[in-house]
């Protein structure tokens, strides 16, 4: 298999398939490839509507080859490219998913190379990301976790990044903040409790990301940390990660499967004593037809995602919100 044949059995790949002749030759190919990945972020940079299905596909599996490898001479265009809305059905999650909240804090800690000012620079920006500058926040901290920058760093820029969040009050920021706050406590960066404890009563702070009760009890010594926990990855590796996503998928949905039968077996715990001798429902008959007539097939029946908004209302995906 060329190049040529790998990218359109990556743009092919369909649902939950992975690739994965097709990442080997890109991988061994890299040097011809990533002109043609930049290629695909600058065009989705200037128009995030304008990628076909099999280049958004081509631009995922890219991105993370990305990380993969700790290209850091993407660093630039990766920080371009993720700096935009990143919310639920904006383009960017429309090409990326789960990967926005989940793999990004890799992406930025594989590819830049210790370069903390850049990310710090991205953090502070103007632009609309959110998710995206909260996985430049755990990426800084898991450089600190590594020893790659001390305490002393760090903390300037926390400093600044509190300034910023704090001065300009919105949804963006008041999210931003509590994840700073998360992480300051999972470091046990002390000096800013009191600092952090002040701007509760100003309600600064986004209640879903991380409660004002969290930020004034500030305890979590015993939490593991990004990278000993594994949710930033020093080895990242694309198949692996997501042949583990689609099993995990699999398992929810069996679990869901069997969530649902056992609930439809306890409401109709009641059916025998019902069409009994005796029972409420005894004298209806119900021949062949009338059950035919009056069935719905399973496979007709409304179901929601993991990935699809939570039929509850609260604008969250449904894994992230009632699914749990």
């Amino acid at each position: 298999m060329n190049l040529q044949q790998a990218l359109l059995a990556i743009g092919d790949a369909q649902d939950n398939e992975l690739p994965i002749t097709g990442l080997e030759v890109i991988k061994a190919n890299w040097s011809e490839f990533y002109p043609e990945l930049e290629r695909l972020i600058d065009q989705f940079i200037a128009d995030d509507a304008s990628l076909s299905d099999d280049q958004q596909t081509i631009l995922f599996f890219g991105t993370l080859l990305l990380a993969e490898l700790r290209y850091s001479p993407a660093l630039e265009k990766c920080l371009q490219l993720f700096a935009r809305s990143d919310t639920f059905l904006s383009p960017l999650e429309g090409v990326f998913g789960d990967v926005l909240t989940e793999l990004t804090p890799t992406l930025f800690y594989n590819v830049v190379d210790g370069n903390t000012q850049a990310l710090c620079n991205y953090i502070v920006d103007g632009h609309q990301a959110m998710y995206c500058k909260a996985s430049a926040i755990e990426a800084v901290f898991a450089q600190f976790e590594a020893d790659i920058i001390d305490e002393f760093v760090l903390s300037a820029h926390v400093t600044r990044w509190i300034a910023v969040f704090s001065a300009l009050p919105n949804s963006i920021n008041s999210f931003l903040l509590s994840a700073l706050a998360d992480s300051c406590i999972e470091y046990e960066l002390d000096d800013f409790k009191s600092q952090f404890i002040r701007l509760c009563d100003k309600g600064l702070f986004d209640e879903e990301r991380f409660k004002q009760d969290e930020v004034k009890a500030w305890n979590r010594a015993d939490t593991p940390k990004l990278i000993e926990s594994g949710m930033i990855q020093t080895q990242f590796d694309v198949v692996a990660t997501l042949s583990a996503w689609a099993e995990d998928d699999a398992d929810s949905e069996d679990e869901e499967l069997d969530s649902l039968v056992k609930e439809n077996l306890e409401e109709f715990e009641g059916f025998d004593s019902l069409m009994g001798e005796g029972g409420l429902l005894a004298n209806i008959l119900y021949d062949e037809n009338t059950i035919l007539e009056n069935s719905v097939p399973v496979s007709s029946l409304p179901r929601v995602g993991r990935n699809d908004p939570c039929p509850c209302g609260s604008g969250k995906k449904h894994k992230k919100c009632c699914l749990r």
